[in-house]
């Protein structure tokens, strides 16, 4: 199901894009169909490429998808509402469909031509991942390399897993620069993983994970952290920071903190901004800035559903606290020289 150019929106995000992306960016731009639309990567191992994009169209009759460049690498579609069947063909061939039901997902192999014509309305989540991603989930985890992902399109498959994860993933597609690197590479890597062994038939050799991270490992990772609070986080150079794959790294810091990694990192952004709400004069955005929130409005939104009040009314809440302290001690201080006064 390649969906073309024509009547539908289509939504993207990014972690980091390198020089080394822009041959693969222009060829995914003329595999969907958009002409000068951005597309957004996350980066794995060796530089090799996921994307995710929502794709859908509120009207019938699409029409026809076009062709594509050949690649070495799946598109993973995940139905986020109930689509009629449709006509399709894979090079040339027409092949058997059937009505998706929401969350259902199918994998298309795309070193074959696949079209169709896309007669109903449809919203779709599009995980498009490199052969090469999928080759570098097996190395980490120990294992041969996968010939192919089987999940046709008439099977009529419901994965939860993927449904869940994918659709976590939601409201950084409607908000990308909201949205935290370390999160969706986390989530990124359990959907790449999940796939792997379910539609792969991939069956991994992880380490068990009998305690959490080693002293020094705990101490490089929360310091890693820790310094990178008002910016981006890699899952991938933590992990390699701490000489830990990427699996065996989030097993180990949730054994050790109780936390997946992204996860303490939202945590302690509260905990500062709450420091810098108390004990400086920062106005909302600079302390924004200074936690790694995207503007005032991403850093109220946070903080307001971890804490359930606004940064505004926490401010104020301490600062109230803070004068009716310092009058209770004035006060004692008043007595007691009083006191004093009258024994002397």
């Amino acid at each position: 199901m390649v969906l073309g150019a024509r009547r539908y929106e289509r939504t993207t995000w990014k972690t980091t894009v390198t020089d080394e992306m822009d041959s693969r960016e222009r060829l995914h731009t003329s595999y969907i169909g958009v002409q000068d639309t951005p597309t957004l990567f996350v980066t794995t191992l060796q530089k090799s490429t996921m994307f995710i994009n929502r794709e859908r169209c509120d009207v019938p009759n699409h029409g026809l998808t076009p062709d594509y460049p050949l690649e070495d690498a799946f598109a993973v579609y995940l139905m986020l509402q109930a689509m009629p069947s449709w006509s399709m063909w894979c090079d040339g061939k027409p092949r058997p469909v059937a009505d998706h039901r929401a969350g259902e997902i199918a994998i298309y192999n795309l070193d074959q031509l696949w079209r169709a014509d896309m007669t109903a309305r449809f919203d779709c989540l599009h995980i498009h991942i490199a052969r090469a991603a999928i080759d570098e989930i097996a190395w980490e985890a120990g294992t041969q390399r996968i010939k192919d992902l089987f999940c046709p399109p008439h099977e009529n498959t419901l994965d939860p897993v993927v449904y869940s994860l994918g659709t976590s993933l939601l409201p950084a597609l409607e908000h990308p620069e909201r949205a935290s690197q370390l999160f969706v590479e986390h989530v990124s890597y359990a959907l790449n993983l999940h796939i792997a062994i379910t539609y792969g038939k991939m069956q991994p050799r992880f380490a068990r994970v009998t305690g959490g991270l080693s002293p020094w490992q705990m101490r490089r990772a929360t310091d890693y952290l820790i310094d990178r609070l008002d910016g981006e986080v890699s899952l991938l150079d933590l992990a390699n920071y701490c000489g830990l794959s990427r699996s065996h790294f989030s097993r180990s810091f949730k054994r050790s903190t109780g936390y997946a990694p992204h996860q303490w990192l939202a945590r302690k952004r509260v905990e500062r901004a709450k420091d810098l709400l108390v004990n400086t004069t920062l106005s909302l955005s600079d302390i924004a800035i200074q936690c790694g929130y995207a503007d005032q409005s991403h850093f109220s939104r946070a903080f307001s559903t971890r804490t359930s009040v606004t940064p505004t009314q926490f401010r104020r809440a301490r600062l109230s606290k803070r004068v009716e302290t310092s009058a209770e001690i004035s006060a004692a201080s008043t007595d007691s020289s009083l006191n004093d006064s009258i024994v002397s």
